[in-house]
């Protein structure tokens, strides 16, 4: 029987940089001949979803979660043949197809999603991204801008008045249960790479 494929979280709050991070761990995994891939969970937010009246979109509660644990074990199982994906700027959802041998490693990439994977044994090791809000609050305002078509006081508003409250009620918790804790993507790359390569040589 072969052994499912191991899964890195990679979360912390909104725009904290958990994106370079996986992004760059997969590069270094690559020069480190390991096939990894990156599940974002932020492709799986439910196009039909009713905003939360305290959180908004910022709840795991707006994660489709079944279709999410769906697509993660069939990528555990190396029989994954397309993700979804999801458009922030027009909620609609949609697929594209994988190619390529199945990845050694799956990086769960995401503010909410990871959370229902914590207590299931899924998730092997758990990152945790730890940034200044206010260095988060300058690159929430140029990536929902540019790639979002949102305007700077809704963006403003929904930080203040829903990403932060969800924050504090679902991922902060998360960094008491991080195995590591990176303060910076960047230079902490090669460590966490380290790290993974050890854990995928021990199983």
């Amino acid at each position: 029987m072969v052994a499912a494929v191991p899964v890195v979280g990679i979360c912390g709050p909104s725009a904290a940089g958990k994106s370079m991070l996986a992004a760059a761990l997969c590069r270094g995994l690559q020069e480190r001949r390991r096939r990894s891939l990156v599940l974002a969970c932020d492709n799986y937010y439910r196009p039909d979803w009713d905003p939360n009246g305290r959180f908004g979109f910022d709840t795991v509660d707006a994660i489709d979660l079944p279709c999410l644990r769906q697509e993660l074990a069939a990528l555990r199982a190396g029989t994954c043949q397309s993700l979804r994906t999801y458009d922030m700027a027009t909620r609609r959802a949609g697929r594209t197809p994988l190619s390529g041998e199945p990845p050694e490693l799956v990086l769960l990439e995401g503010a909410y999603g990871p959370q229902p994977f914590l207590s299931d044994g899924t998730i092997a090791l758990l990152v945790y991204v730890q940034t200044p809000l206010a260095l988060r609050i300058v690159r929430r305002l140029r990536r929902d801008q540019q790639q979002r078509q949102r305007s700077a006081r809704y963006v403003l508003r929904q930080t203040l008045l829903q990403t932060i409250p969800g924050e504090h009620h679902f991922i902060r918790p998360l960094r008491d249960r991080a195995d590591l804790v990176v303060h910076d993507p960047q230079q902490s790359v090669a460590d966490v790479t380290e790290q993974i390569v050890r854990m995928l040589g021990a199983r």
